[in-house]
């Protein structure tokens, strides 16, 4: 099973009921797809319940996948969305968050650093610098773009997902993708200036 695809595995789901498949799929995206909505939301334990709720709903749903689709589309379509909605809800929390900025020091006591190393147990020299921009500046740099820039520049940047996934992710064009991700750096860059973080960073 580990050999099928992820789109053999939904069609196992779907057409016999294996719940092995799902299982199978619940794990390959346990990690990459966590820590995406981590870096959305910035708080770990609702990541959790995030994550937990896009399996739920891909499990609910899977009828409904389209199999012309890759399933890692679909997958973060549903993440990204979820994300959207809870940061709405929670939009004052996020601000509270953000004003919690200090500069080159990160907090062991933050349950967003102690959420992202339970994530790895054992940690490549990779994943040590992944972690480490989650706890530095740029995280809370890029926490702080509007919604439909961040969300760009997290697939692009941390997830490493071309264009043309990002636009079908997102359902926008993908001259908007291009677009919105230039102003993403536009607007970091003028984010590290105003707060003299560039020699930091």
């Amino acid at each position: 099973m580990s050999n099928y695809s992820d789109e053999q595995l939904m069609f196992s789901l779907i057409e016999e009921g294996d719940l092995g498949s799902f299982e199978e799929l619940l794990t390959r995206y346990e990690k990459p797809l966590l820590l995406y909505i981590v870096r959305q939301v910035g708080d770990y334990h609702s990541a959790q319940d995030l994550f937990q709720e896009t399996f739920y709903r891909i499990f609910k749903h899977r009828k409904s996948f389209n199999p012309d689709l890759r399933f890692s589309t679909w997958a973060y379509r549903i993440a990204t969305n979820l994300c959207i909605n809870a940061l709405k809800e929670k939009s004052h929390e996020l601000e509270l968050f953000l004003e919690d900025i200090n500069p080159g020091k990160a907090s062991s006591s933050n349950p967003l650093n102690k959420g992202i190393s339970t994530i790895y147990s054992q940690s490549s020299p990779e994943e040590e610098s992944i972690t480490k921009d989650l706890e530095g500046n740029l995280k809370a740099l890029v926490n702080s773009l509007p919604e439909k820039l961040r969300s760009i520049f997290i697939l692009s940047r941390y997830q490493e997902l071309s264009h043309p996934e990002i636009a079908k992710i997102l359902g926008i064009p993908l001259g908007t993708v291009k677009s919105r991700l230039r102003q993403s750096f536009e607007q970091l860059f003028e984010l590290v200036e105003k707060r003299g973080l560039i020699d930091e960073l």
